[in-house]
């Protein structure tokens, strides 16, 4: 292979970013690593201070710096898409997070705490490679000649040259989304979901599925639950966290998203889920801004995060409900667990979220209460928002190479073209692979 005159460039530090950069260092292609964000041991102070006081650092928080944002989640390794190079993957979690036994589990969990491990580790063999990680390198635009890259220009008006640009930008870069776009880059809406956030007494959930044998030596239970409205549409779980935390996960200013993590040990005393419906376009309405474009999700998610924020009384409040109160319209206070927020706000929840996609949720519990008895509680709690499952735009491509644009490669989540952490690196994998190839 001949080495290439100028390193590519890999922006993000995500999963897709990381797992390409080490192949391309691997074979003999070590690339420039761009990341907004701060490397995992500063970013971890920053979140614990947003969550201590509502100081949020737009470029160092949940969503942005090393690791992405699987690095404040529960990480877990499974996956549905069936391709030989998971198992590769897994193995250098397993190595990097220093968990040797996680390739022999059947769901595969590293958790926040060995993630941050992971991403020292991944660092380290970056630069033994020859690598270069720069943090703090917020991408404002692409550098083109007609439709063709040839680097990127940052925040501060550095140019960073390269005809190979890999964009792993995380689902949630929209200010890199937006300029994407205006550039002219090939994209699309998508359809992802929006929700709550519940979380359950962990012994709770354990009596549910484990029933005699709780306390028998067993794992923090888990569940996962789907059932469709009548309207037709979906409304399931996301990213249930046994033994877990529901955290503030915002990376803007006004806006209040939610999420769920979990350290490995899962052993919070609670468990935490997503509540979720999927939407559409047709959804979005005025909470779309009246956008029917690509960036129309984008605008939709925005408005129901700052709704949100504003119900949890600013300062990145979470508003929550108790769960039977939200379902029947009673005054039961809210009983929060493990919330990594600046505070609770009791709230009745209701028009958050448009009209239609709340009902179809308040409908999807009540089947979930039928299918798990004992889950509809009193002891439940529900907070909003749960509105990053997926990233809202596909940046079109074909054989991994943007569709307008020559020398760009968008990869991972917020690319649109996978959904969680190992399906990100395995897009990641494949986009390097690509990308040698041209080198061949």
């Amino acid at each position: 292979m001949r080495r290439p005159d100028l390193p590519p460039v890999v922006v993000g530090a995500g999963p897709a970013g990381l797992f390409a950069a080490l192949t391309l260092a691997r074979f003999g292609a070590p690339p420039v690593i761009l990341e907004r964000g701060r490397p995992v041991e500063e970013r971890a102070g920053d979140v614990a201070r947003f969550w201590r006081d509502g100081t949020l650092d737009p470029e160092s928080n949940a969503q942005f710096g090393e690791g992405g944002a699987g690095t404040f989640s529960d990480g877990k390794l499974t996956t549905r898409i069936g391709d030989p190079l998971v198992d590769h993957v897994v193995s250098v979690f397993a190595e990097y997070a220093g968990i040797p036994g996680l390739v022999k589990d059947a769901k595969p969990h590293v958790g926040t705490d060995r993630l941050r491990r992971f991403c020292r580790r991944m660092r380290g063999e970056l630069s033994s490679l020859g690598a270069t990680i720069r943090f703090g390198a917020r991408v404002e635009e692409l550098s083109l000649s007609d439709r063709t890259v040839c680097g990127v220009r940052l925040a501060g008006g550095e140019e960073v040259r390269s005809p190979v640009v890999l964009l792993a930008m995380g689902h949630s870069a929209r200010d890199t989304a937006r300029r994407l776009f205006a550039q002219g880059v090939g994209m699309a809406g998508k359809a992802f979901a929006v929700g709550f956030r519940v979380e359950h007494p962990q012994p709770l959930i354990d009596r549910i599925q484990y029933g005699r044998m709780t306390g028998k030596g067993l794992p923090p239970a888990e569940y996962r639950l789907a059932a469709r409205a009548p309207s037709g549409r979906g409304v399931y779980t996301f990213c249930m966290c046994p033994g877990g935390e529901v955290m503030n996960a915002a990376s803007g200013e006004g806006q209040s998203p939610v999420n769920g993590m979990s350290v490995r040990a899962r052993n919070s005393g609670f468990g935490n889920s997503g509540i979720v419906a999927s939407v559409t376009p047709a959804d979005f309405g005025d909470a779309g801004g009246g956008d029917t474009g690509p960036l129309a999700g984008i605008a939709f998610q925005e408005e129901i995060e700052r709704r949100a924020f504003g119900r949890g009384g600013g300062g990145y409040g979470v508003p929550a409900a108790n769960l039977l109160a939200f379902l029947r319209g009673n005054d039961l206070p809210p009983s929060p667990g493990r919330l990594l927020a600046p505070r609770v706000v009791p709230d009745s929840l209701r028009g958050i979220l448009p009209g239609t996609v709340e009902e179809d949720l308040r409908v999807g519990l009540l089947r979930f209460g039928g299918a798990m008895r004992g889950f509809l509680t009193r002891e439940a709690t529900l907070y909003a928002v749960e509105s990053r499952t997926s990233s809202p735009v596909r940046i079109e491509r074909s054989n991994y190479e943007s569709v307008t644009h020559k020398g760009l490669y968008p990869v991972g989540e917020g690319a649109g073209h996978a959904g969680g952490i190992v399906s990100s690196a395995v897009d990641g994998i494949r986009a390097a692979l690509r990308i040698l190839e041209t080198y061949s």
